[in-house]
């Protein structure tokens, strides 16, 4: 049994109210007198200690949990669209409405489906997906199909909103949801896989920032093809942290180039060094280190860029979720919300990039 991907909790799929549908959450707002200059930020709703850290950094000043008026508001998990409704305009708050349809992987897989007919070629970066029960007779016709060429193959099955390789297994040709990639591009002899961040700022326009650096989260065991005997060896075929940090092989190391947890900066210099096309492998993600502002939903912006496109995928959805919260709101205003996204990335052997799923 394999247990795959993330290291957070996705989001639910929101949909967008109609305008004058809300109301107040009868939460009496707490009136707090602010220095002039002073930005202030309420992460009582985080349980990571992270951002705590940057708040203290940046001399933002920390409110209680029942001030409503801070400058940033930040949550782990997804937010109403009253929440979003009653901010006011000089607020924000780290979710967009509507990110659950890619960062929901029955979502993300419904939605890529789509656009896989209309647009085959320019969507050929993710595996082939059933959701099951709706597409299970497809499944069924696939699976008869590879029987008939006398080929096997492996599936992951995913649960729509876990996390963290929980309800995760692999099987050969029983059920399936995911198609595991089984000839990955290996470090060292080990599977790996890259946690690549970007930042949204906006939806209209579409406004993409993508970090310059990330995670290269390896296996712990070399990786063999998988068969019948190795299937279930976890840390063979999976490359998640929560995973692999109970192996007795699991490195820890504070450098960036050591050790199971490794820099996406590092990946390029190694790129770089054996003498791969480093442009090429970013156009095929993103272009690396610049901003992408994108005033519709146009497919085709360049190369294969991964990322740019399946956010392009979600913002029709986030958009709609966006104009319902904040009506009247012309386009191209300052938004109240932002996003950071974790893509999660595995490479064939051909150093093509796949997309696993979108963490929120």
């Amino acid at each position: 049994m394999l247990s795959l991907p993330p290291e957070n909790q996705g989001a639910s799929p929101v949909n967008g109210p109609s305008v004058g549908s809300y109301r107040s959450s009868g939460k009496r707002k707490v009136s707090t007198k602010k220095k002039k200059g002073t930005i202030t930020a309420n992460v009582t709703a985080t349980k990571y200690e992270i951002v705590r850290i940057v708040i203290k950094e940046v001399d933002y000043i920390k409110t209680r949990e029942d001030d409503e008026t801070a400058n940033l508001i930040w949550n782990d998990s997804a937010v109403q669209h009253e929440k979003i409704a009653e901010l006011r305009n000089y607020q924000r708050i780290n979710h967009f409405p509507g990110m659950g349809e890619i960062c929901r992987k029955d979502c993300l897989a419904r939605n890529m489906s789509k656009m896989i007919k209309c647009q085959p070629q320019e969507y050929s970066f993710i595996p082939k997906t059933w959701i099951f029960p709706a597409e299970y007779t497809q499944f069924q016709n696939y699976v008869k199909e590879l029987r008939r060429k006398r080929k096997q193959k492996t599936f992951i099955v995913k649960p729509a909103n876990g996390a963290m390789g929980h309800g995760m297994k692999a099987v050969w040709l029983l059920e399936g949801f995911q198609e595991y990639l089984d000839k990955p591009f290996l470090m060292e002899g080990y599977k790996f896989d890259l946690r690549i961040y970007i930042l949204v700022t906006s939806c209209d326009p579409l406004r993409i920032f993508l970090y310059n650096d990330g995670l290269v989260r390896m296996g712990t065991e070399k990786y063999h093809a998988p068969s019948e005997a190795n299937l279930s060896q976890l840390y063979m075929h999976l490359t998640n942290y929560s995973v692999n940090k109970h192996n007795e092989n699991f490195e820890r190391d504070e450098t960036v180039d050591k050790g199971s947890k490794r820099s996406i900066s590092w990946f390029t210099e190694f790129l770089r060094t054996n003498d791969y096309d480093v442009a090429k492998f970013w156009g095929d993600v993103s272009v690396r280190g610049y901003e992408h502002v994108y005033p519709s939903c146009t497919v085709g912006v360049g190369r294969q860029e991964l990322v740019v496109k399946t956010i392009i995928v979600a913002e029709p959805h986030v958009l709609h979720a966006y104009r319902m919260c904040r009506p009247g709101q012309p386009p191209g205003s300052d938004s109240v919300c932002f996003e950071v996204l974790g893509f999660d990335i595995i490479l064939d052997r051909k150093l093509k990039p796949w997309l696993l799923e979108v963490q929120l």
